[in-house]
């Protein structure tokens, strides 16, 4: 499973980056190898946000979270 972290409005200290790509890539025993995740972190309205996007071969899904904190 291909793996991009991609930051818009925010810089995320390595060690999140790390993290969320541990925990994503525990999804790639559901996938074949050429599934594609996308991690978004981004700052909107002063809320940070975090998007995942999977897309795989016969599915594509998305997840997203913005905590108040």
């Amino acid at each position: 499973m291909k793996i991009q972290v991609t930051e818009k409005k925010v810089h995320i200290p390595e060690n999140v980056r790390a993290y969320a790509e541990k925990k994503v890539g525990k999804l790639a025993r559901y996938f074949r190898a050429d599934a594609e995740a996308f991690v978004v972190f981004s700052v909107e309205k002063n809320r940070n946000k975090a998007e995942i996007t999977v897309h795989a071969a016969n599915a594509h899904l998305r997840a997203r979270e913005s905590p108040s904190d």
